[in-house]
């Protein structure tokens, strides 16, 4: 008969030391924001519809246009054809506008005058525009939205950007504020390299 009164065998492998533990701890903790972080960004919510019809214009022919800056002076985006040129849709009201404001007057700092041209298009007064220009130290040309062709004056939901290259081609159409980075690589960018597309029919 087994005598029951014997202690139970005790596990005899040792414990790992603490300080491997915290920090096996912390290895999976950062696994696993690695993994979050990685859903996130390939599954970022799809293109709403007005998204999806500017995305359209991407490797067309940008049609001219003309803007009127806060001197009363005219833009014409023929005139600026052999430039890289962004387009920014903006407001003073518009809080994710002016989040984003500061990288496009750092990208008009790192920018060459004869390679890349920034314009400012808002639907906001003279007024408004110059002192909000004043106060913040806007170094690129602001001017009002007018009567535009498509696709510009399909534009609703601000902040918007458009990258069109030296040929004169919509290159990328970007949503939401930008950061310094993301649009100094597409300022940089080579011209589009790919069969230029007939307008989209609306």
């Amino acid at each position: 008969m087994a005598d029951e009164t014997k202690t139970p065998a005790v596990n005899s492998q040792p414990r790992p030391p603490r300080k491997l533990r915290w920090g096996l701890s912390l290895l999976v903790a950062a696994l696993a924001l690695l993994a979050f972080e990685v859903f996130y960004v390939f599954s970022a919510p799809p293109l709403d519809p007005e998204q999806k019809a500017l995305r359209a214009w991407e490797g067309v022919r940008a049609p001219d246009f003309t803007v009127t800056n806060l001197d009363g002076g005219a833009i014409h985006l023929a005139d600026l054809k052999g430039k890289r040129v962004v387009l920014n849709f903006w407001a003073t009201w518009c809080p994710p506008c002016l989040e984003e404001i500061p990288n496009f007057i750092r990208l008009r700092r790192a920018a060459s005058l004869t390679n890349v041209v920034i314009l400012g298009i808002s639907t906001d007064d003279r007024a408004p525009q110059k002192a909000f220009a004043r106060r913040q130290g806007i170094n690129y040309p602001l001017t009002i939205m007018g009567n535009m062709p498509s696709p510009y004056q399909d534009v609703d939901m601000i902040p918007v950007t458009m990258f069109i290259d030296r040929n004169g081609i919509i290159q990328h159409v970007l949503f939401g504020p930008q950061d310094f980075a993301d649009l100094k690589k597409d300022a940089a960018e080579p011209d589009f390299a790919g069969t230029v597309k007939a307008a989209p029919v609306n």
